[in-house]
C-alpha cells in the first residue's frame, strides 16, 4: 500500500515538475546559445575591423570583451588577460609611432588567437595576421585622423599654438584707387603743396589756406 502511494506520487510529481523543468533546461539552453552567439559577434566584428581600428564596431567590440569573457574558464581568462596587455599598449605615449603601431598590432593578433580558440574557430596566426584586405584610402584617412586629433589634443592642452598666417585680404579695386588718392592728396597738402580751400557756407566764396 505504501509503495503504490508513492509510486503515485512520483508520478504525480513526473507530471507537475516535467514541463516546468523542460521549460527551465530550455531556457538555460537559450541563454547559453545568447552568450556564445554575443562572443562570436565580438570575434566577427574584430575580423572584419582589423584594418579599421578607429571604427566605432571595433573599439566596441574590444570594450566588451571584458563582460562576455568574463568567468573561470581558463581560455576566458587567456582572452582577458590579452584583451588587458593590449589595452595597456594602446594607452601608452607614441614616442615612436612605427613602432607603437607594430606593437600594437602584435598583441591585437595575440589577442584573435585567444578569442578564435574560445569561440570555437581554429585560424593560424598567419591567417590572422596576412589574410585581411586594406585599402590604402583607409590607410591614408585614418594617418590624417590621427594627425588631426593629435594636433587638436596639443592646441587644447596649451601644448601648441594656433598657427594664423594671413595670406592677402580681398579688396574693392574701386575703394583701393580712392584710398589711394585720398592718401596721395593729404601727403600733398602736408607737404604744403596743395592749397586747403575753404568755401563759405552763406557767400559761397572759396578761399585757399596756406
Amino acid at each position: 500500500m505504501a509503495d503504490g502511494l508513492y509510486w503515485n506520487v512520483a508520478v504525480i510529481a513526473a507530471t507537475v515538475m516535467g514541463p516546468i523543468l523542460a521549460v527551465q533546461a530550455q531556457r538555460f539552453v537559450d541563454l547559453a546559445r545568447e552568450k556564445r552567439n554575443r562572443r562570436v559577434t565580438i570575434f566577427r566584428t574584430l575580423m572584419a575591423t582589423r584594418a579599421a581600428s578607429l571604427s566605432p564596431d571595433h573599439v566596441e567590440a574590444l570594450n566588451a570583451i571584458p563582460i562576455e569573457f568574463y568567468g573561470n574558464s581558463r581560455t576566458f581568462k587567456e582572452v582577458v588577460e590579452a584583451w588587458r596587455i593590449l589595452l595597456d599598449q594602446l594607452g601608452k605615449e607614441q614616442t615612436n609611432m612605427d613602432l607603437w603601431v607594430q606593437r600594437r598590432q602584435t598583441l591585437f593578433v595575440d589577442l584573435l588567437v585567444k578569442l578564435s580558440a574560445a569561440v570555437g574557430y581554429e585560424f593560424s596566426r598567419l591567417e590572422l595576421e596576412r589574410e585581411v584586405y586594406s585599402p590604402i584610402g583607409h590607410s591614408i584617412v585614418e594617418g590624417e585622423q590621427e594627425v588631426i586629433r593629435k594636433g587638436l589634443s596639443r592646441l587644447f592642452a596649451g601644448e601648441s599654438p594656433l598657427p594664423l598666417d594671413i595670406k592677402s585680404i580681398p579688396v574693392d579695386p574701386d575703394v583701393l584707387a580712392k584710398q589711394k588718392l585720398l592718401q596721395d592728396l593729404l601727403e600733398s597738402v602736408l607737404k604744403g603743396e596743395t592749397p586747403i580751400v575753404v568755401k563759405g557756407a552763406l557767400t559761397g566764396e572759396r578761399s585757399a589756406v596756406d
